[in-house]
């Protein structure tokens, strides 16, 4: 999108080991949150921030926005800000913590990249979206527990479509895995940073709800529903599992070509076009991510 500015697309980032490291930035789940809301009707936005009433976080996200309560605006800040709270409690005693719910480990072995299922089936991201859909459908589940598991799903759609969530490169250099790209450095700039910290910050890094919502207006309108065929080919969580991976392949490690170091010392720049090619794919998938979580919470909010 041309109009956006260069803050938006900082991509400063901490390294962070694979089980602590976010999916898109702060600021990226509440762009792809944003753009889910909008999909909404009116009632149904009016469900669910109900229904986020009962997170235990709720008075806390009250009190740290501006706007009066009730109103259109502050309700949309309180599902985008649900989005960012399962990274939050990671570093946290939290019965809800769930770390290994980020992601689906998917190995990916140049040069034939052969597909090797996730070890951990019942303890990854597409089965943590089954889990919520599962609580969020059930009569029997309290407030409290529906309301963090809306926040879980609304964050866990967004973590999917970012392709190094969904896979870990094998090579000479990483015989154990690249841990989902932390593993692997590259120099977009002056400073060496992580492939994964590098794709985290695509989305943006920082910013105020409302420049969150100028980008999901921007996504939307330059990625409309028509315009991606993968809403109807792709219907799965497990299906958006795979569309990642393929992109791990093709526009992240370029089909095992693109150069990577071992430690921000050594780390080589990136190599022409690349960073632009990536902002694209970013956006195609915050409007994918957007898109189909709407589509998830239309299944049980009538």
């Amino acid at each position: 999108m041309k109009a956006m500015t260069t803050a938006l697309w900082a991509t400063a980032a901490l390294l962070l080991p694979h089980l602590s490291t976010m999916a898109w930035s702060g600021a990226g789940h509440q762009v792809i949150a944003a753009e889910a809301y909008r999909e909404l009707s009116p009632a149904q936005q009016q469900k669910v921030v109900q229904l986020l009433e009962a997170h235990p976080q709720y008075a806390r996200w009250q009190d740290s926005l501006r706007g009066d309560a009730g109103s259109p605006e502050f309700e949309m800040e309180i599902f985008m800000r649900a989005s960012t709270w399962p990274d939050e409690i990671r570093r946290r005693e939290s019965e809800y913590n769930h770390p290994r719910w980020h992601f689906i480990d998917y190995p990916l072995k140049p040069p034939k990249f052969p597909l090797v299922p996730d070890s951990s089936p019942e303890d990854n991201i597409v089965f943590a979206i089954q889990q919520c859909e599962k609580t969020l459908s059930s009569r029997k589940a309290s407030p409290e527990e529906r309301a963090v598991f809306l926040s879980w799903l609304i964050h866990l759609i967004g973590d999917l479509h970012q392709p190094l969530h969904c896979a870990s490169l094998f090579d000479s250099a990483h015989p154990n895995g690249d841990k989902g790209g932390n593993d692997f450095f590259v120099r977009p700039a002056e400073q060496g940073i992580s492939l994964h910290s590098f794709w985290d910050g695509l989305l943006g890094t920082s910013g105020k709800p409302q420049s969150h919502l100028n980008c999901a207006i921007a996504i939307q309108s330059e990625h409309p529903r028509k315009s991606l065929k993968q809403l109807k080919k792709a219907r799965t969580p497990k299906d958006w599992s795979l569309e990642s991976r393929s992109l791990a392949i093709e526009s992240v490690y370029l089909h095992g070509k693109l150069k990577g170091g071992v430690s921000r010392e050594d780390a080589p720049e990136l190599p022409g076009g690349y960073t632009k090619a990536a902002k694209a794919v970013a956006e195609r998938q915050a409007a994918l991510a957007g898109y189909r979580l709407a589509d998830e919470i239309k299944k049980w909010v009538r």
